[in-house]
């Protein structure tokens, strides 16, 4: 056996090298075969449901929650006239709101006229502050578009400011993790909800309108105002983003990474998101340059533990370390550990994404990496020997 000092030969050793680099592999075969391989779609697709900022989203919400002082959300749950929605919407307009976003479908004529004519009144004098939501219905995924939309009753004779409702879960009732901030409708590109309410309130058009973006789901909350106490909360409702919504409808229930959450609170979360508290990642190759830099300090690491707790003086004890083969296990833990909290600091404070849970998973690969190039290189030293296996720190 080699020197068990921690050199600087030791430390840029190419065993090192080659371990991260077999970790990555096994990672691409794995990735194959669970991905492209009918029999573990299940596998799969628990894979695809997972994600790191859902656990930091829930670590959050365990702490005091702050107050947005932007956005407000008026509960329309218990109403269902269009009448009374109608002065809702009036009383909401003459609190002087920045804008009022409407999260509902007026589908279709009802019986009571004169509900229709005071909603299509109201909507028609206070038009320049309200957005409305559409549904896009019918996606032709070969074309890559929705090719039929659903308006509220009173978009034919007011030209009402526009955006899609429809939530980013793949109808696999997955987390709604993501807001699309704009779609095609044939060859037509129109506004989210959420981003036609952010371009209402800014009087800007949105940047980087082609992607996707990771809701924040912060620890804040949203006043929620009932219908008879507007003039009471006027004051706050004064320049402020309302939506209007229902909070205790059943029907609108959808899941989040923090647990069941009405549709109006998912897009207040949103529009949030969209005012300033954006989450970033960080591209994808730094990502992965990343991931392979901290692999190979993990081995290195890995590799220096044994070392230290197996060449001990007092031989029971590093006997036990080195023959029980739990060191690598525990230096596995204790960098998931710190590499966790860092990664949570990072997103907290700061609002940076990494990709965690591909790094965590390279670490294990790492170890099963170093235990098959282990065994190859002892194996071989036994029958060869040149200097490749002669540098090996394993020889």
């Amino acid at each position: 056996m080699g020197s068990k000092r921690i050199t600087w030969s030791f430390i840029l050793n190419r065993d090192h090298l080659l371990i991260t680099i077999g970790a990555f592999i096994l990672l691409g075969v794995l990735s194959f075969i669970t991905f492209n391989i009918s029999f573990f779609n299940p596998v799969g697709k628990a894979l695809k449901a997972f994600s790191v900022t859902d656990l930091f989203f829930e670590i959050q919400s365990y702490g005091k929650p702050g107050e947005s002082g932007v956005i407000a959300v008026v509960d329309i749950s218990d109403v269902g006239e269009r009448g009374e929605i109608a002065s809702i919407l009036e009383r909401v307009a003459l609190c002087d709101p920045a804008c009022v976003g409407v999260d509902a479908i007026f589908e279709g004529y009802r019986s009571d006229a004169e509900g229709n004519a005071m909603l299509t009144e109201v909507v028609n004098v206070y038009k320049d502050k309200l957005v409305f939501t559409c549904k896009l219905t019918d996606y032709d995924s070969g074309a890559g578009c929705f090719t039929s939309s659903v308006h509220s009753f009173f978009a034919d004779s007011v030209t009402v400011f526009e955006g899609f409702a429809n939530l980013k879960n793949n109808m696999d009732n997955l987390p709604v993790r993501k807001l699309g901030v704009k779609s095609k409708l044939g060859q037509e590109e129109v506004l989210s909800f959420p981003a036609a309410v952010v371009e209402r309130y800014s009087g800007h058009t949105l940047e980087n309108h082609g992607e996707d973006w990771l809701i924040n789901y912060r620890n804040v909350n949203f006043r929620v105002v009932s219908p008879d106490d507007i003039e009471e909360e006027a004051d706050f409702l004064e320049g402020k983003i309302v939506l209007l919504g229902g909070v205790r409808e059943e029907r609108d229930m959808h899941s989040s990474p923090v647990g069941k959450m009405p549709g109006v609170l998912i897009q207040a979360h949103s529009v949030d998101t969209l005012i300033g508290k954006k989450v970033r990642y960080l591209p994808s190759w730094i990502n992965w340059v990343l991931a392979f830099v901290l692999c190979w300090l993990f081995q290195i690491t890995v590799e220096a533990a044994v070392r230290t707790t197996g060449s001990g003086r007092r031989v029971v004890p590093a006997t036990f370390m080195r023959e029980s083969r739990i060191v690598p296990g525990i230096t596995l833990f204790i960098c998931s550990a710190i590499l966790s909290y860092l990664t949570f600091l990072l997103f907290s404070k700061w609002g940076f994404c990494v990709n965690l849970a591909t790094i965590l998973m390279m670490f294990a690969f790492t170890l099963e990496s170093r235990k098959l190039y282990r065994s190859s290189i002892i194996a071989l030293s036994k029958r060869y020997s040149n200097r490749f296996l002669q540098n090996s720190v394993y020889t």
